[in-house]
């Protein structure tokens, strides 16, 4: 266990804020692992010099913020990485700050663009094969809720399909927020239009051809009513 130098109180940082940066410089230094255990409260306690209930408010900080998962009776364990709550907590702020919804759809634009370049350049036919079969059963859909649906599951699998875990989970706290904000609202008929744009969509990646792939997709999410 290395021998860390006790926190100083400063006017510019609290001693919490400061115990929260140690424990993340520690679990740097020491390469903790997602699942690893932390040091027990008193340990941390004594390695940084502050009391235990210091620590245990820059560990409930920590668990609040998705750093570290608290186990009743067991201690403390680093999370896997996971970005939702930071960016559910700035989604929320963003509506509260009267967001423009179209900035989420140009994010939303950028994002599945780039999921597209990804699939032509690796001509990624499992991803392609993946999102013409949802199509194919999206087209089956009935009512608003099952179109709804479809609509959600064809732009997440889009996105999966780039394999790189920090970009999905972006991507996916972005996509999800857009399709909970209630003022959205399509017909049945403007949904079956997206389903058709969804096939075009398909239909370019099978070609190779991105240009027309995120040709199709502009014009798509551009459809979306605030």
């Amino acid at each position: 266990m290395p021998i860390m130098k006790p926190i100083q109180t400063t006017e510019r940082m609290s001693l919490k804020q400061q115990v929260i940066q140690a424990v993340k410089q520690y679990i740097v230094d020491e390469e903790v692992k997602a699942g690893d255990k932390l040091p027990t409260e008193r340990k941390l306690a004594e390695m940084f010099g502050v009391s235990r209930s210091v620590i245990r408010e820059a560990m409930s900080y920590l668990e609040n913020t998705g750093v570290i998962r608290v186990r009743q009776g067991q201690g403390a364990f680093l999370n896997e990485s996971n970005i939702d709550k930071l960016l559910d907590n700035f989604f929320f702020l963003w509506q509260v700050n009267k967001g423009d919804i179209r900035e989420i759809l140009g994010l939303r634009l950028i994002f599945e663009s780039s999921a597209i370049d990804d699939i032509v350049s690796e001509n990624n036919q499992l991803a392609i094969g993946k999102l013409r079969k949802i199509v194919e059963e999206n087209m089956r859909a009935k009512t608003l809720t099952e179109f709804r649906n479809a609509d959600i599951a064809f732009h997440k699998e889009l996105l999966q399909a780039t394999n790189n875990q920090l970009f999905i989970q972006l991507t996916n706290v972005i996509t999800s927020y857009f399709f909970q904000i209630e003022h959205i609202e399509l017909t049945l008929d403007e949904y079956k239009a997206l389903t058709n744009d969804h096939m075009q969509i398909v239909e370019a990646l099978e070609k190779q051809d991105a240009s027309e792939a995120k040709a199709v997709l502009a014009r798509h999410i551009k459809q979306a009513k605030a």
